[in-house]
């Protein structure tokens, strides 16, 4: 290997192997090599063989016991219960809960944003489920229209189809001489040579006349009009639903076919219609309202459903049934009917009798719409005639329904039949509004919150990011690191502090990895406390070395920066005089500070650190080492700021000019306390010195007791600091590994400190 030099300008010295290339240490050569400083000033150096970098050790050790803490855990197999996982779950969630309820608490704009998240997505979430099940109801209820229509067409087409005969029956009575004279044999109800009324049933009135050896029973007539009446029914193609046509010449029920109808159903069941023959439809009661509204109109008037008996002492054969009349136009002047002193010119009726129930089962309505799990019910309003009141009365009938039909939400269609008022009433078992709409809208808010939890875990994670990264990073820092920009500025005054435990690899050599690790960490912790109480920037710490700023990266005057440096540095001076590890053992640290220009930057892209470059760190790392135990050496530039403080007075003691590596001579002091400006008259606070009454040591003031500023100061700086600064890429002040440097031969002798140095 070559031998290291050093070009006296604070770069890193270089080592050359064995194929020609240099290796760079990342700290300066003489950053331990001194621990003390004597009474004239000359720096005592320790001999490199007594010493061995504890962190040389930790990596080097092949021992398993080097990690293990002093009466710490043993590798023990045992059994893991059900119990202890559960418990060590509810701890681990409690404790990210605490942590995240902390977040909250902490930053309550992320509980702002999580609840107008909230509203915003139950909001459209509630709205969207409302707008599609408005959306379903209206299409429930158009299905439910179209139903309506398609089934009250069907009715209506075959209700069309069964009174069609009517028509043709009509024409042929009045093209056939046979019956032309049939109204004037049968004679107005009750007039001199008409056929006789039988006689009323107890407590009713005439309703039929004797139609016995009459014109209703002539051979020739019946015979003919069997004939026609056949083939229409025939030819109608309504087997089963078109059960009987009748002729009523004078409102007279005299022809019917069949008279015995067995054909239209099944054995031994029959329709047996010799009653009905000779019934006065204008004398009968429950009847003169329908014939009445039949005279005058030119369409088919329907009644029912009604039930059939056409026979005494007989069972109705059907039991739902329309009656479907159409008048007939006179066929001679002398044919008249009165209807309500208004005579109309009418030979009588056409009459169809139709079994509605047997046209109901041919539908398969009730099946159709029980499928669809949907409900109806098929109406007619009639509009009768009241006698005991003189006044029209409407009527309304079912003519079908589903079983236990009682909807509150249903679509009305009126349907377009013979006459008569039509409505068919359709809707579902459980209404038009989805069943699934109460469920969604609970759906909705449900997603909502968990939406907005995750939101809520989302901000919290990223706003424990953001924190954790600020800890780390200046804010500034991090925003130009998100936009992809290389962070780099450069302050003209700043403050630079270094920090080392004095001895301290000698003492952790008999300490364990886990206790090294363990007095570390609280002992910088309590540092870190400081630090923030000051307001002062920590860079880095490595290994036992610790390392703030002021003025950087949040930028203020130079005697501000110092100040709040000087004041970190004494307050950690008192921390360490009462501060023991675990052990009992005391600390003893080494502070030194420096002021100067220097440019700070964030280094590398994973996990980026941001640290200080330039010849005021190289010179304030060469402050701490050349400083003496329990002490705060600071160079003369520092001095200077702290002079012109304007909140403090310091204690600066001057220790003359010593011989710095790389550096030269340089005039250095050492701080031993300091006062508050607002309490300089009363004897007031002092940190790290009794207050004697007297002005401290290094301190300048004028005549009033203020301070006097030196602005001569930043002349200074930029004369013994060129303002361009082209500093070698090669400096660095980063501690040394001192068991990882050779000692350089042109170096001074080394001379064995003092007891107390050593201590």
């Amino acid at each position: 290997t070559g031998r290291s030099s050093d070009n006296g300008s604070g770069s890193v010295p270089s080592s050359t192997n064995r194929r020609g290339t240099k290796r760079f240490s990342l700290a300066p050569r003489d950053r331990r090599r001194s621990s003390g400083t004597s009474s004239n000033g000359s720096t005592a150096k320790t001999d490199y063989s007594t010493r061995k970098s504890m962190w040389t050790k930790l990596a080097a050790a092949k021992q398993e016991d080097i990690w293990d803490d002093e009466g710490g855990d043993e590798d023990v197999e045992e059994q893991i219960t059900f119990k202890q996982v559960v418990v060590g779950l509810w701890e681990t969630v409690k404790m990210s809960t605490m942590e995240k309820l902390y977040v909250i608490h902490t930053h309550p704009m992320i509980l702002v944003v999580t609840l107008i998240a909230f509203a915003i997505l139950c909001t459209a979430g509630v709205l969207t489920v409302l707008d599609l099940a408005r959306r379903e109801e209206e299409a429930r209820k158009d299905e439910a229209s179209d139903i309506a229509i398609e089934t009250g067409n069907w009715f209506s087409d075959r209700l069309d189809q069964a009174i069609l005969p009517l028509f043709t029956l009509a024409q042929f009575i009045q093209q056939l001489d046979i019956f032309q004279d049939m109204p004037e044999r049968i004679g107005v109800a009750h007039a001199n040579g008409s056929l006789p009324f039988l006689p009323p049933k107890p407590n009713k009135t005439y309703t039929h006349r004797n139609a016995t050896n009459s014109v209703c029973q002539d051979p020739n007539i019946t015979a003919r009009f069997n004939e026609i009446a056949a083939n229409i029914k025939r030819d109608a193609g309504m087997e089963r639903v078109l059960v009987n046509l009748q002729l009523a010449p004078q409102a007279v029920v005299c022809m019917l076919y069949p008279m015995v109808n067995s054909e239209d159903f099944d054995p031994p069941m029959v329709l047996n219609n010799t009653a009905a023959q000779g019934h006065d439809l204008l004398t009968d009661p429950d009847r003169v309202f329908i014939a009445e509204a039949t005279v005058p109109s030119t369409d088919v008037v329907t009644a029912g459903p009604l039930t059939l008996k056409q026979c005494a002492n007989c069972k109705a054969t059907v039991r739902q049934a329309f009656i479907a009349r159409l008048s007939i136009n006179a066929l001679t002047d002398n044919q008249v009917i009165t209807v309500g002193d208004i005579p109309y010119k009418k030979w009588g009726f056409a009459v169809a009798l139709i079994n509605w129930g047997e046209l109901i089962e041919r539908s398969d309505v009730y099946e159709r719409f029980k499928v669809k799990d949907m409900e109806f019910k098929l109406t007619r309003t009639d509009i009768k005639f009241d006698p005991d009141t003189g006044t029209e009365i409407e009527k309304v009938v079912t003519l079908a329904e589903s079983e236990g039909f009682d909807l509150d939400e249903y679509v009305t269609q009126e349907l377009d039949t013979t006459n008569n008022i039509w409505k068919m009433q359709v809707g579902y078992s459980d209404g038009f509004v989805p069943a699934w709409k109460t469920g969604g809208i609970v759906g909705a808010v449900v997603l909502a919150l968990v939406m907005s939890f995750l939101v809520l875990l989302i901000l919290v994670e990223n706003r424990t990011h953001y924190d954790m990264l600020s800890e780390m990073l200046p804010l500034k820092a991090i925003k130009k690191i998100r936009k992809g920009k290389t962070v780099v500025e450069r302050f003209n005054v700043a403050t630079v502090f270094f920090l080392d435990i004095v001895g301290y690899t000698t003492m952790s050599s008999g300490m364990s990895a886990i206790q090294v690790m363990k007095t570390l960490n609280e002992f910088f912790s309590e540092i870190d406390k400081i630090a923030n109480k000051h307001k002062v920037a920590k860079i880095q710490t490595i290994g036992d070395a610790y390392m703030v700023t002021g003025g950087v990266p949040d930028r203020c005057l130079g005697p501000e920066g110092a100040t709040k440096v000087a004041l970190f540095a004494l307050e950690t001076i008192e921390l360490v005089k009462t501060f023991r590890t675990a052990e009992g053992a005391q600390l003893f640290i080494r502070c030194g500070i420096n002021s100067g220009p220097l440019v700070a930057g964030v280094v590398g892209t994973k996990r980026p650190q941001y640290t200080v470059f330039g010849d005021t760190v190289n010179a304030a790392s060469r402050m701490e080492s050349s400083s003496e135990k329990m002490r705060i050496q600071c160079s003369d530039l520092t001095y200077r700021l702290l002079r012109d403080s304007q909140t403090h007075i310091f204690d600066i003691e001057e220790r003359g000019g010593i011989e710095v590596k790389g550096k030269g001579n340089m005039h250095t002091w050492f701080i031993n306390g300091a006062k508050d400006v607002k309490t300089v008259s009363g004897g007031g606070d002092v940190i790290n010195g009794e207050d004697d009454g007297t002005q401290h040591r290094g301190s300048t003031s004028n005549t009033n007791g203020t301070i006097e500023n030196d602005y001569s100061l930043y002349d200074a700086i930029d004369n013994e600091h060129n303002v361009s600064h082209h500093h070698s890429d090669n400096d660095d002040f980063l501690p040394e590994d001192d068991s990882s440097v050779e000692p350089d031969e042109s170096d001074p002798p080394v001379v064995p400190p003092p007891v107390e140095a050593q201590a």
